[in-house]
């Protein structure tokens, strides 16, 4: 861990405790008033102890906002053992302190476990989008190895199309290559950004060997966005069948959108 980004951030995460203490009703706001106080007049380590632990121990604070913003510092500190303590808010009944726990996390990056991408799975079926959104980022900051996904993989079979989406853009964000035929056999999902999201996918991972199914997809997909996108990925490649299906593209396809990522 870089300790010099704990230095730095060490004044914002004093406010937040001392925010805290504020707000505490009885005789313990004198003492713990008292106990800040190390956090600047205190050495740099016994200040960045002090303050890792109370924003810990603020982790299971009765108040949202208040699990919230440790979460976030804790993040932002770049405190790695934290992650321990955060996992178990990804279950937390706020959604605002589930996207910030999945945050940190990102930030934390903790080693890739089966435990670990099992708990950012299951946020990337949370109801609330921005959750959702934060698991996808987590799992490309942590970049889990190919065999770790299958859970991710099996959201693809998901009856809630947001969720198939989120599960999509995770596969994006990291290694998939030993996903891409179930990412094809998904490939004629009813959602027509499910279908975008898995030819991005299949266009990032599977290589040259996927170029037929991506011509396929951008003759006959009815959606102008996944042809869009299957033409932007053919373009990658120089072999020349995909030239041929990018020229025909550019001559007979009915959406200009299409045709103009056709020519790139």
């Amino acid at each position: 861990m870089n300790w010099g980004a704990v230095f730095i951030s060490l004044p914002d995460a004093c406010t937040l405790v001392c925010r805290t203490v504020s707000r505490t009703i009885g005789c313990s706001v004198f003492a713990l008033t008292l106990s800040l106080a190390g956090c600047l007049q205190d050495s740099p380590h016994s200040s960045r102890e002090r303050t890792v632990s109370l924003l810990l121990e603020l982790l299971r604070d009765e108040r949202p906002e208040m699990r919230q913003t440790a979460a976030e510092s804790l993040g932002k500190i770049g405190y790695s053992r934290a992650a321990d303590s955060l996992l178990p808010l990804i279950h937390d009944p706020a959604s605002v302190v589930r996207e910030a726990s999945v945050m940190a996390l990102g930030r934390l990056k903790p080693t890739a476990t089966d435990g670990v991408v099992v708990l950012l799975t299951q946020a990337l079926e949370d109801p609330v989008e921005s959750v959702r959104q934060a698991a996808v980022v987590a799992i490309g900051e942590i970049e889990p190895g190919s065999q770790l996904l299958e859970p991710v993989v099996g959201l693809l079979r998901s009856s809630d199309a947001t969720i198939r989406k989120a599960a999509v853009q995770a596969l994006l964000q990291v290694d998939s290559s030993q996903w891409v035929p179930a990412l094809i056999a998904a490939g004629r999902d009813s959602d027509a950004e499910v279908r975008q999201g898995i030819v991005a996918a299949v266009g990032e991972w599977g290589g040259s060997a996927v170029s037929p199914w991506l011509r396929e997809r951008l003759v006959h997909d009815p959606s102008p966005a996944v042809r869009a996108e299957a033409a932007y990925r053919l373009g990658m490649h120089s072999d020349p069948d995909s030239r041929a299906a990018l020229n025909t593209t550019i001559a007979k396809d009915a959406d200009s959108g299409v045709r103009r990522w056709a020519k790139h």
